[in-house]
């Protein structure tokens, strides 16, 4: 064999160390996202937070009920007049 043979190729040494290295970095990268995300969770799970689906049904029922409050409110108000209407005869 040659003495070129048996010497690695210089370019191809740096290019697998940086190669290396990038994977390494990305490998780096995806776990401190993985850490962030659940950091986020967790933090998240420690709030009184609910979906926007349960957000939407409870709104509704509390439209209803405001709703259902008027009338009743309507309907006493109508009584005490008819109440006050009989004691002033």
């Amino acid at each position: 064999m040659s003495e070129n043979a048996s010497r690695p190729n210089p370019s191809e040494a740096v290019s697998n160390l940086f190669g290396g290295m990038l994977k390494e970095g990305k490998s780096l990268a995806d776990e401190i996202s993985d850490n962030a995300k659940a950091v986020a969770r967790s933090a998240l799970g420690d709030l009184d937070v609910v979906s926007r689906d349960e957000f939407d049904a409870q709104a509704a029922v509390l439209r209803r009920t405001r709703a259902r409050i008027e009338q009743l409110e309507l309907e006493v108000a109508t009584l005490l007049e008819k109440l006050e209407e009989l004691e002033n005869r």
